[in-house]
């Protein structure tokens, strides 16, 4: 397939037909440039139907649409015994203007490619058309010699035959002028910039494209319709009416998992256009599953399950099955990119058994390949089965089990990824390691706690939330799930450089105003999600010179349980507070525990909290933050909605110290 760059509208049926011959049969370094015009020293430019620049020389080719014998000779020609025009010197013409231009534009050194007249004479379609010539020699041609004559030498009329060399096709372009803005403008359809063809065929075809409105872009595929390369215009109109079927199937299933989105119909005149956005990873039949974990295939399989239920549940069927039009992201996302509705359920639900029946296998869970294996037999339909299995089964962090029971102790791989590296600290019910990621090799940090059998519900629910949000100040969760003895829980995070909050040795009022503003900023951004720590204390809090971390949601580790922020508030009003305001209380009470210099002993009970704060300065620390911090430890404090938490405190600058002046060791 040649490179077609059009510089114009064909004028005609012939005209089309030709280029769209000429563009599939010539070899891919040709170059074809059709309705293309020819500037001459006037000024004035002579229209050109196409211009080959081939291996052998450069054609100017005049398309002539003839039906009938034609007769040609050197000076007159005649079809079905009526006088017409003798396109060939015309042709000649156009080509040795063409050559004079190119060797006044040649540098030293350099020849001018060949440039030679000639005629496609098309017939109808290439049929109802006999030529004759006077001369075997003319450049003249019909559809059954026109591709040989152009990329063998034995047609040139040339005393010498050359090839035309990759510097002799510069000159022709450059002579030609602005190719490359009439092609960029050929492969423009209004913000979608065509890349590379996928199919080609009789009118239909389809491109990957480019979305680029300016600063940005993004993949997508272009289904393009050309009704005049039909012959047959019912058939043009059959292919349209599908067009616009698969258009409003796609509206239809917006917001559906695995239905790849799709913009409006493009239709011009000429084509008619619809942009489908390039779906995620990689078809299925190339999908490498012997390098997915248990825990992908699973997502893997409830990913498409759901897509085919939210599908199936808006009246539709997917119908197109084949393994390449399946596609799996590197997340796991499952996208069906050729949704037909041409089948009933219980058939699509069967299909889709069969397409997924060898992924399922892969898992090694019973629960899971059994229904594959009863479906794919036309055995069950029951969708909703099948996803409350894959869920329980992802959950429950049972993925990838290893087979014997892990001991802690340096050296021991968790979730086969895991190894146990430096022990950190420990008490009966919990553990704190350092650890490495095996395949990355980067450092993450551990805990392990046990006898938390009861609330694995809660804290899988919470880590699930945990690990889909991104703070700078959240730890961030890589994995979590329990080991193979049931009551244990074990979470691996990002490994944060930096000391408990209690344990800092140095740091200014301005560290500590940051500190304080970052993490208000955090908790707020949580409580958005409805997401709360619910275990907020000094120990929780891990700083670093420029930032300050939430760590061990949910779970105190009890090394901390002095300091845990329920031991500092009167018990009966903690059971009734919410968890909003738990978290805040938390976070003031651990940060005045720990900057009042003579610490406080026994309880903490709510009046030291509060004693302690009365031993700062109002005007050092700023009136509202100080007026704030009481409300809060007498849980008087309401959020305003809507409001970041760093505002209601009076910390609403980037730095945190709109309000905070003198903190520190000036503190009686």
């Amino acid at each position: 397939m040649a490179k077609h760059i059009s510089f114009g509208t064909p004028v005609n049926d012939a005209e089309r037909w030709a280029f769209s011959l000429l563009a599939d049969e010539l070899p891919q370094d040709y170059l074809l440039l059709t309705n293309v015009e020819i500037p001459t020293k006037s000024g004035q430019a002579m229209e050109v139907d196409a211009l080959v620049v081939g291996q052998w020389g450069v054609y100017v080719v005049d398309v002539k649409g003839y039906i009938g014998r034609l007769n040609a000779g050197m000076h007159a020609w005649s079809l079905d015994g009526r006088d017409v025009d003798n396109s060939l010197s015309k042709a000649n013409y156009v080509a040795r203007v063409l050559a004079g231009k190119l060797k006044h534009k040649i540098p030293v050194g350099v020849y001018a490619p060949w440039c030679q007249g000639m005629v496609f004479v098309t017939g109808r379609k290439g049929e109802e058309i006999e030529l004759e010539k006077d001369d075997g020699a003319l450049s003249i041609y019909t559809p059954r010699q026109i591709i040989a004559a152009l990329t063998g030498e034995w047609a040139l009329t040339a005393p010498k035959a050359h090839q035309v060399t990759e510097r002799q096709r510069e000159m022709v372009l450059d002579t030609i002028g602005q190719v490359a803005v009439v092609e960029s403008r050929n492969n423009r359809i209004q913000d979608f910039i065509k890349l590379k063809c996928l199919f080609l065929q009789n009118g239909l075809e389809i491109w990957q494209a480019e979305y680029n409105p300016g600063g940005w872009s993004a993949p997508w595929l272009l289904k393009i319709l050309l009704p005049v390369q039909f012959d047959d215009a019912a058939e043009a109109e059959r292919h349209e009416q599908q067009l616009r079927e698969e258009f409003q199937r796609l509206q239809a299933l917006s917001g559906c998992c695995g239905v790849p989105y799709c913009a409006p119909l493009i239709q011009d005149g000429e084509q008619l256009v619809l942009p489908i956005r390039m779906p995620r990873g990689v078809p299925l039949n190339v999908l490498e599953t012997d390098e997915l974990t248990t825990y992908q295939l699973l997502e893997i399989l409830r990913r498409s399950v759901t897509g085919l239920q939210q599908i199936q549940r808006r009246g539709y069927t997917v119908g197109g099955w084949a393994e390449n039009c399946v596609f799996i992201s590197d997340g796991a996302d499952v996208e069906y990119i050729d949704i037909r509705n041409n089948v009933t359920v219980d058939e699509d639900i069967q299909a889709y058994a069969e397409r997924f029946c060898a992924l399922a296998e892969q898992t090694g869970q019973p629960r899971i390949y059994q229904w594959y294996q009863l479906a794919a037999r036309g055995g069950t339909v029951d969708l909703d089965a099948l996803r409350c299995d894959l869920s329980a089964l992802i959950e429950l962090g049972i993925c990838d089990p290893q087979t014997s029971t892990v001991t802690i102790e340096t050296g021991a791989v968790l979730d086969n990824h895991y190894r146990l590296t430096r022990f950190i600290a420990a008490t009966p019910d919990s553990q704190l390691w350092q650890g490495q990621h095996l395949q990355g090799r980067y450092p993450v940090g551990v805990g392990i706690y046990h006898q938390v059998d009861n609330s694995w519900p809660r804290l899988s629910a919470l880590y699930r939330s945990l690990s889909k949000v991104f703070h700078p100040n959240i730890e961030k969760v890589l994995a979590f799930g329990q080991l193979s003895d049931g009551d244990s829980l074990f979470i691996v995070r990002a490994w944060e450089d930096g000391d408990a909050l209690d344990v800092v040795s140095e740091f200014s009022p301005a560290q500590l105003a940051s500190w304080f503003t970052q993490l208000l900023n955090a908790l707020y951004y949580l409580h958005q999600l409805d997401i709360f720590h619910g275990a907020i204390c000094p120990k929780n809090i891990v700083c670093s010179p420029k930032r300050a971390y939430l760590v061990n949601f949910g779970v105190g580790l009890d090394i901390a349980a002095a300091h845990y922020a329920s031991q500092y508030a009167d018990p009966l009003i903690w059971q009734e507070e919410s968890d909003e305001l738990k978290d805040l209380y938390g976070l003031v009470a651990s940060f005045i525990d720990v900057l009042t210099p003579a610490h406080i002993s026994g309880d903490k009970n709510p009046e030291a909290m509060a004693a302690a704060l009365a031993a700062f300065d109002p005007a050092w620390l700023g009136e509202t933050l100080y007026q704030t911090c009481a409300k809060v430890l007498n849980f008087e404090f309401q959020p305003e909605a809507g409001v970041p938490y760093s505002e209601q405190f009076g910390l609403d600058s980037s730095d945190g110290t709109n309000e905070i002046n003198h903190l520190g060791s000036n503190a009686t």
